[in-house]
């Protein structure tokens, strides 16, 4: 159920970010549009000028005509439009005042949950909204340090979980966030931020995860304190260590000016800002090696029960007995009670005894001992397990997962195939090779995605990154392949529903992130980085990701030489309208016509017509409809002939509100209705246009 502010014939739809005139989208610049939903949302109140700019510009100085340029703009949309009501009225010298009638309903049929993460106060939801991931197994001997969580979460608004890793500072988190749902109204939500490597972007993330539009870099925090400011909800940050300054900077932020905001954060050290809490996440108890253990004394330690519990769930008839219990005992103490560990060393038992186990870990930590006095003891801890997980792997299984070590977040078993297979790993093996480290619980599978993607655990892709004897080549392998993948998955968009695409491709935006960061690197490879660019338009595009988008945009620009082959230069520049470039930015329309000029020189009538359309609507606005109109028109008649597309469908919307603003509603009607029979040809979800 998406919100609908309502008023004379136009609907304004929050989440969507569109205004629609007798059911027609209107095209509006991005800064219009914020302009008009600031004073809609406070119809029959002065907004002062002010206010519209430390809302509309957050931590932006601008100049006060501004918001007179906007407001004027608005004043001829809604006038052209319109039914000849009046809507805006300008106090002299203060401001401006909404003051036509304004109701809020939704915009989508009953029964239809909101997909907008932070809702309009007064929404009714039959539950807290949150994105908490569903725990499979139980959590084990967190009693005491659970209710510590709870209870500071009450007492203080930051809250940070250090601790080694592996020691479960991510599960105990997404736990204690289940357990306080009815405390935050507004939700419990999990930012990851695992996958980064550019610290700039942990902004991006959490905007992500809060459904906060973020289009100005450089404001990027302002945007989104002001849009959590009177939100009440719990938001949590996993694996803040490798981009500790910048998480700590935006929870200051946000801490500072969202006085019902509440931060549990994950990381390695503190964040080491005023107000934080801290809590060191402990190794689960282990028994002293001078304890004789029986079955029934066992059981009293953490780390025995959730090893029990762990090796019962293998199907082997496996239990604590007095006979094994000195055996697990001395394997929990020796992996000093990290559960991550345990959890690696319980599979063994498909292969080894419990003793066996036990015995091969005592020989593997006699020989690790030479590593960094200053390194903490549990991380070595860790690294041993690893090391010790990988000895016990085939010469071929040992190459697969170092080259494993390039993927970033999770991939496919095709598009793992295609990066690591070579002659010493033949494509057929690729698959038993996956599936053995899988079952040898190095790899882990996502069985929920459209297709099963395989992934390694953070600190075992660090270790096997280690390992990779050829990373320049394999890392050469990885952006080359995601390159071809995205150039497929761009033309595969027009053509599908967007839903299903989404499940199939954006999944790989980590992969997406890891081998930009790579190509524009010191070591890296321009020419792939620019592919790269280039295929990933529409994947940004969908996923919402603005501010990363127009990043590598502005990267791959930067790097256009006279050697750059002209086609690769007109990718780069084709993206959507308001993507990168406002939609009142001149630079946006003389891009997409250089796009546009250099594809009718290759002959390539569709995407020239792509192009035309983002020219095209760029000229939609007060003064320039005929132009924009008349490169709509060239764009229709350029991409019709491909068939059902959704950048037909596009045209043919822009098309409508062109039509509208002459004034011609029948028109306009007609090709949004013929916009919708497109869309649903496509198979894509109508809930959104409630008058289809």
């Amino acid at each position: 159920m998406t919100e609908a502010l309502v008023f004379g014939p136009f609907r304004l739809l929050v989440a969507r970010r569109e205004l629609l005139a007798h059911g027609v989208p209107v095209t509006l610049g991005q800064r219009a549009f914020d302009v008009l939903l600031l004073l809609v949302s406070r119809h029959g109140q002065l907004v002062t000028k002010d206010e519209l700019m430390a809302e509309v510009w957050p931590g932006v100085v601008v100049e006060e005509n501004n918001i007179q340029v906007h407001v004027s703009a608005l004043r001829k949309v809604l006038s052209t439009a319109g039914d000849g009501g009046r809507y805006l009225l300008t106090v002299a010298g203060r401001g401006y005042r909404f003051v036509a009638p304004v109701e809020r309903e939704s915009a989508a049929p009953p029964g239809t949950l909101t997909a907008s993460v932070l809702d309009q106060p007064g929404t009714a939801a039959p539950a807290t909204p949150n994105n908490l991931p569903q725990q499979l197994t139980s959590l084990i001997g967190r009693e005491e340090v659970l209710g510590d969580i709870k209870a500071r979460l009450n007492s203080h608004r930051l809250l940070t979980l250090t601790g080694s890793g592996g020691v479960g500072k991510t599960r105990l988190a997404i736990e204690a966030g289940g357990t306080v749902l009815d405390h935050y109204p507004d939700g419990v939500w999990l930012a990851e931020l695992a996958p980064l490597s550019d610290a700039q972007l942990v902004t991006s993330i959490i905007g992500d995860v809060l459904g906060v539009s973020l289009s100005v870099p450089t404001a990027a925090i302002e945007t989104l304190a002001s849009a959590l400011k009177d939100k009440q909800l719990l938001l949590i940050i996993d694996n803040c260590e490798h981009v500790i300054a910048e998480a700590a900077r935006v929870a200051e932020a946000l801490i500072r000016n969202c006085p019902r905001v509440s931060i549990l954060a994950s990381s390695r050290e503190r964040l080491a800002i005023q107000g934080e809490s801290v809590i060191r996440v402990p190794s689960l108890p282990t028994p002293q090696e001078s304890v004789a253990l029986t079955a029934a004394s066992g059981r009293e330690y953490a780390a025995v029960r959730l090893f029990a519990e762990r090796a019962s769930a293998l199907g082997l008839g496996f239990s604590i007995s007095d006979e094994n219990a000195a055996a697990v005992g001395s394997i929990c103490r020796r992996l000093d009670g990290i559960p991550l560990a345990i959890e690696l060393a319980v599979p063994r038992l498909k292969v080894l005894s419990v003793q066996q186990l036990a015995r091969g870990l005592d020989e593997r930590f006699r020989l690790l001992t030479g590593g960094s006095r200053t390194a903490l003891p549990r991380q070595q801890t860790l690294h041993a397990l690893i090391d010790w997980s990988y000895g016990l792997l085939s010469d071929a299984e040992k190459v697969l997962l170092g080259r494993l070590s390039v993927f970033s977040g999770s991939a496919t078993l095709a598009s793992i195939r295609t990066v690591v297979a070579t002659a010493e790993i033949s494509p057929e093996q690729v698959g038993d090779l996956l599936f053995s480290l899988v079952e040898k619980s190095l790899v882990h599978t996502d069985l929920t995605a459209s297709e099963t993607r395989y992934r390694l655990l953070e600190s075992t892709r660090c270790y096997a990154y280690e390992k990779l004897a050829d990373a320049q080549g394999m890392r050469q392998r990885h952006a080359e392949h995601f390159a071809t993948r995205l150039g497929q998955a761009t033309a595969e968009w027009e053509r599908t529903a967007t839903r299903p695409w989404i499940a199939l491709y954006g999944a790989d935006v980590d992969n997406l992130r890891g081998a930009l960061e790579w190509a524009f690197g010191p070591d890296g490879d321009i020419t792939v980085g620019l592919d790269l660019v280039a295929h990933s338009h529409v994947l940004w595009a969908e996923l919402g990701l603005m501010l990363e988008h127009r990043r590598w945009v502005t990267e791959a620009l930067s790097k256009i030489g006279k050697k750059t082959p002209a086609e690769v230069a007109a990718r780069l520049l084709s993206w959507q309208a308001g993507d990168v470039r406002e939609l009142d930015d001149p630079a946006d329309y003389k891009e997409a016509m250089r796009a546009a000029i250099t594809y009718r020189k290759r002959a390539d009538g569709f995407h020239e017509g792509r192009t035309l359309l983002r020219a095209g609507t760029a000229r939609l606005l007060p003064g320039r409809v005929e132009e924009g109109e008349r490169l709509l028109r060239k764009c229709h008649a350029l991409v019709q002939p491909f068939g059902a597309t959704k950048t037909l469908g596009r045209c043919l919307s822009a098309l409508a509100s062109a039509r509208l603003f002459a004034g011609d509603l029948p028109q306009a009607r007609l090709l949004h209705d013929e916009a919708v029979r497109i869309y649903r040809e496509l198979g894509e979800s109508l809930e959104d246009y409630p008058n289809s």
